[in-house]
């Protein structure tokens, strides 16, 4: 409530919540930078809903500018329950508007997401690219293989930034060559694979 009845700390109260955001700020750059091997942003779901719990937190302001300018000059001027039911439709009217515009407005700015052609490659050409496997993101079957069958080497597991540490077994499903540069999957070699294996079903037993 400190909008509509502001006391006499209000400076100190905002230049404090100032300094309490740069510090959170500053705190989370220097954790994603350092702390975080990766970040994967699938869907902008999450993103909306936070924009969208903003509408009613925000709203509370527009209210609040209707309360506290009531009676100026220049301004409106209405007293009891109207003035409540005043503040209460700003503050709807704000709500409703900055929902649309995240519905309708937002999404005219955003970028269109070119879509891959579907690609069918066998699976060791896909691991050989792709760290993250089912053998690989399997704790389970990297321990049942270090511990319980002993196998040389075993199916290490998977973790973000250490990929340079994984250790090749085929004869495992772990195809993923460290040496190679970069993780990222090879489109040339995928569509190579494709038309590889598209000759050997048309090629006679």
């Amino acid at each position: 409530f400190i909008f509509f009845f502001p006391g006499g700390y209000t400076w100190s109260l905002f230049l404090a919540m100032a300094g309490s955001h740069l510090f959170i700020y500053g705190y989370d750059y220097y954790k994603v930078l350092r702390q975080i091997p990766r970040c994967d942003y699938v869907a902008y779901d999450v993103e909306w809903c936070c924009q969208a719990m903003f509408a009613p937190v925000v709203g509370i302001m527009a209210a609040a500018l209707v309360f506290k300018s009531n009676c100026e000059s220049g301004y409106h001027c209405v007293r009891g329950d109207l003035l409540v039911l005043v503040s209460g439709a700003a503050w709807a009217l704000h709500t409703t508007v900055h929902i649309l515009l995240l519905i309708y407005v937002v999404p005219m700015f955003g970028r269109t997401v070119k879509k891959h052609p579907e690609i069918v490659v066998p699976y060791w050409v896909a691991a050989e690219h792709i760290p993250s496997t089912w053998f690989s993101a399997n704790p389970v079957n990297c321990l049942r293989s270090k511990y319980f069958y002993k196998h040389d080497p075993p199916c290490d597991y998977y973790f973000p930034g250490k990929e340079s540490l994984m250790r090749e077994n085929e004869k495992l499903g772990c195809h993923f060559k460290r040496l190679t540069t970069g993780f990222r999957f090879d489109l040339a070699s995928a569509r190579s694979a494709q038309s590889w294996s598209e000759e050997a079903k048309r090629s006679p037993a």
